[in-house]
């Protein structure tokens, strides 16, 4: 038979459980937020005021939940779509999940809410700092486009942006070039020097590309040694202008092998520009036929196909 409880000891254990559970609330990673049937804030813990950084006394008992939306969102970078959207969500009847960006404490800040509807009206919300995990999620996102030795774009990602390019060029009849680039004899570099000293020919190559072109362009390595340069609203002619600088500058690149020196004067450049009506595939055709030419035609050049 179990022992018979001292009820002033279980009045006396009672009466302390709210303190410890403001204590549990305060101690929780996550911000909570217990809002009543006519909007009314019934209980919130601190780490919604470290979440959200709003002014001191806006997370208040009694206070209307909605004027604090509003609040949040002219403190935060909202706009009037997100304003409409999250007094809107205030109404959901089903538990949801939504992941917020806004701008606390000089950057942005990344937050995973939870809806729950209580009984009888009202809801808890949960609130989860989740900005470390998107911030690696963008980091795997941007490895996953970028080619690891050089730093520009991958095969997948370049080709993935000069379709796009494609169809914007279509759309608003503006002009668009595509470079086809080809380092000659890279298989002799490897053979002679060693792959080290290949793979450092590609990473200044690289980026001597990078340091003559404009920011908008799209500079990919699509092979071993094959590079691809995008020109958005640059006709041919312009796109002749800049071979003629990548021409220059790698006449005069150097890169230093740990024995002896090793000088990069073997790059071919196929310019090839789009026409109206040009799909993907006749594009990249076109200026891998014009890298071709200046193979035949004595490299350390450029050819074109209109």
């Amino acid at each position: 038979m179990p022992p018979i409880q001292d009820p002033c000891m279980n009045e006396t254990a009672l009466s302390g459980q709210p303190e410890l559970l403001n204590v549990v609330l305060d101690h929780l990673p996550q911000g909570i937020v217990v809002v009543g049937p006519e909007y009314e804030v019934l209980a919130f813990n601190r780490t919604v005021d470290v979440l959200f950084n709003l002014s001191g006394g806006t997370f208040r008992i009694g206070e209307d939940f909605r004027e604090i939306i509003k609040i949040w969102v002219n403190e935060t970078g909202q706009d009037e779509a997100m304003r409409s959207t999250a007094l809107a969500r205030l109404a959901h009847r089903e538990y949801f999940k939504v992941e917020l960006s806004q701008w606390v404490r000089g950057e942005i800040r990344w937050v995973l809410l939870t809806h729950n509807p209580l009984p009888g009206g009202g809801f808890v919300r949960t609130f989860t700092d989740i900005t470390e995990h998107k911030r690696l999620e963008e980091k795997l996102r941007e490895i996953s486009r970028i080619d690891s030795l050089t730093g520009l774009l991958n095969r997948h990602t370049f080709f993935e942006s000069l379709a796009g390019e494609i169809e914007r060029s279509k759309r608003y009849g503006r002009p668009l070039t595509l470079m086809s680039i080809d380092i000659d004899h890279f298989k002799l570099i490897n053979d002679t020097f060693g792959h080290p000293a290949g793979d450092r020919v590609l990473r200044e190559f690289a980026q001597a590309l990078l340091s003559c072109m404009r920011k908008c362009d799209h500079l990919g390595r699509v092979g071993g040694e094959e590079f691809a340069v995008l020109l958005p609203e640059m006709s041919l002619a312009k796109a002749v202008e800049a071979a003629n600088r990548i021409l220059s500058m790698v006449r005069l690149l150097v890169v230093n092998e740990s024995i002896s020196g090793l000088q990069v004067k073997f790059t071919v450049i196929g310019v090839a520009e789009t026409h109206g009506n040009s799909t993907f595939e006749q594009l990249v055709w076109r200026a891998d036929e014009a890298l071709y030419r200046a193979k035949r035609e004595g490299r350390d050049c450029y050819k074109t196909m209109e």
